[in-house]
């Protein structure tokens, strides 16, 4: 119970951090044209958004969110939102409390708990223009409670468990563990510490400022063990400090901050050599596009389908060498005393293919995230058959038969030998509720045949569930004489004479069919295949060999013959040359 509870504990904190970071991303594509009037700093001190961030907190992040969004790389989002006109974007302000065009600035950071040292994440957003606290605490708080922490006060809703929100005045929102606001709040904010430079750097008008004080986390002794002996000192940092600028050109700025200058100069030594490494996989990875691009071989004109990747095959040897370019600059690395710094421009060229031209370059490249996507699909489809193959070994070796469908005391088959492995593809809990004697859509066993077992489930074609409810798969044994499931038959792997390498015994093909119910691919050396594609596969179908590997195979290269060849596992035949 207490680990439970401590589990609940985290995951309430990381929701709080969670909801503030949702909210920051949404926000950065902000709707609003511009911020209301400049919050006036305390006198010698940061912004109040700033000034809630304990300068001995384990790290920080924070974000001028409109001043991002009129930086020339969202340019074109800005266009696109301003199309809808003002009228549209005044109705959307007046829906929503507070305004979203009232959206100024996010922060998040982490506080360690004194005693246990967990993390204890907040987040504060802040807006241009005033709004009324009690309104918001209704509108995201349902049913929420307050209470009072030093007159301050906290609210709470039993909707949003092991959260808790704070308005420090009508302009911050403050978000935060429920656990860990009432010691934040009864504990006055630290004002000097090591993030105390960074704190000074946000609140000097960078855009983006990030730090993490690494020498408060509790990292145990030994963690850097494990790694490289080349990369262990640049891991050794007591600071990192992260800030973006925003001008002409976006410049990235990075500070490690170290013990003493020894250490200092043992991180740059690694960071040299990690550059040096990487300049040399930077080289390699352009040649092979240059060596692809360049191909003799390739046969021109190309088809239109090539353009898109071929485009982005050239894009990909210009930034690599924008990259080599980058690496190789002598200013790169700076390091002075126990400080080491990163600095590095971001051409405004680039900023304009993002912002202005992005909307192009997406368009153009739409079809390689296509191909990319499928390829994916079809990557863990794959890994689905070699879950399922490894399921029928292991059957075979618990019960020294291959999995068949389970039968009724007639011989009739009721349930599919899916149902059968569900113990070996860690479904043991789903296989243990089914009947064994009731059919797979029996009173029982209806519920069960409905729900959506992961394995079965083809990337390829998502949504699958039939009219009825049923759950539904692609994957089907391929089922018939001399086949790796012969109706009647128990068969063991002396039965697969012509090699488990050269017998196809499950395949992605065909309609879907409710996984729990008697079902596979017809199979009759006598007759002509059945349909052998999918869906998201085109030409091709993915075959599991009885020897547990699976591949793809295509239906436009591999003949009929050689097909039925390699669908039995006695005939005797030899597989043909296309395959």
């Amino acid at each position: 119970m207490i680990q439970m509870k401590r589990g609940r504990d985290r995951w309430s904190a990381a929701g709080a951090v969670t909801a503030a970071g949702l909210v920051a991303v949404v926000v950065l594509f902000r709707p609003g044209g511009g911020a209301g009037a400049a919050e006036k700093p305390a006198a010698g001190g940061p912004a109040a958004d700033l000034a809630m961030v304990p300068a001995d907190a384990a790290g920080f992040v924070h974000v001028r969110l409109a001043d991002v969004w009129k930086n020339d790389l969202f340019a074109g989002l800005r266009k696109t939102w301003e199309k809808a006109g003002e009228k549209a974007i005044a109705a959307l302000d007046k829906q929503f409390v507070p305004a979203p065009s009232s959206v100024d600035r996010a922060t998040a950071f982490v506080v360690l708990d004194p005693e246990t040292k967990e993390p204890r994440p907040f987040g504060v957003l802040r807006f241009s223009a005033p709004f009324d606290a009690a309104e918001v605490a209704m509108l995201y708080l349902p049913e929420g409670k307050v209470r009072k922490v030093g007159g301050k006060a906290v609210y709470t809703s039993r909707k949003l468990p092991g959260v808790a929100v704070h308005f420090p005045d009508d302009r911050h929102i403050l978000v935060g563990p429920d656990k860990g606001m009432d010691a934040y709040l009864s504990t006055p904010v630290a004002k000097t510490g090591p993030l105390s430079e960074a704190l000074k750097l946000a609140a000097s008008g960078r855009p983006v400022v990030a730090a993490v004080n690494i020498a408060a986390l509790p990292i145990p002794p030994n963690a850097l063990d494990g790694l490289p002996a080349e990369i262990r000192p640049l891991l050794k940092a007591d600071l990192v400090v992260l800030s973006l600028d925003l001008g002409a050109d976006a410049k990235l700025d990075l500070k490690a901050g170290y013990r003493d200058a020894a250490a200092a100069a043992d991180a740059e030594t690694a960071v040299k050599a990690l550059i040096a490494l990487g300049r040399k996989e930077i080289a390699k990875t352009k040649k092979e596009l240059e060596d692809k691009l360049y191909d003799p071989k390739i046969q021109t004109p190309r088809s239109p389908e090539d353009l898109p990747e071929a485009v982005a095959t050239v894009f990909g040897i210009g930034a690599l060498a924008q990259a080599d370019e980058l690496l190789g600059n002598p200013d790169l690395i700076r390091r002075q005393g126990k400080d080491l710094a990163f600095s590095a421009a971001i051409p405004k060229e680039i900023i304009a293919v993002v912002g202005g031209y992005g909307a192009v370059g997406v368009g153009l490249l739409l079809p390689a995230v296509q191909k990319v996507r499928l390829a994916a699909a079809r990557t863990q489809s794959m890994n689905n058959l070699k879950q399922i193959g490894l399921a029928i070994h292991n059957y075979h070796d618990a019960n020294g038969v291959f999995p068949s469908d389970i039968t009724d005391k007639n011989g009739k088959p009721i349930l599919s030998w899916r149902v059968a492995i569900l113990p070996y593809i860690e479904q043991d809990n789903v296989y243990r509720l089914f009947k064994m004697d009731e059919p797979w859509d029996g009173p029982n066993n209806k519920s069960l045949s409905q729900l959506r077992i992961k394995t079965y489930i083809s990337p390829n074609a998502p949504e699958m569930v039939s009219k009825d409810g049923y759950g539904l798969t692609s994957y089907k044994g391929v089922s018939g004489p001399g086949a790796a499931f012969e109706p009647g038959k128990k068969l063991r792997i002396a039965d697969f004479t012509d090699g488990l390498s050269n017998t196809i015994m499950v395949v992605e093909a065909g309609d879907p069919i409710p996984w729990a119910k008697p079902g596979d691919l017809p199979f009759d050396p006598k007759k002509p295949l059945p349909k052998l594609t999918a869906p998201g596969l085109g030409d091709l179908f993915l075959a599991l060999m009885a020897d547990g590997s699976v591949r793809a195979v295509d239906t436009k290269k591999v003949s009929e013959k050689t097909l039925k060849a390699a669908f039995t596992r006695n005939g005797g035949e030899v597989l043909g040359e296309d395959w």
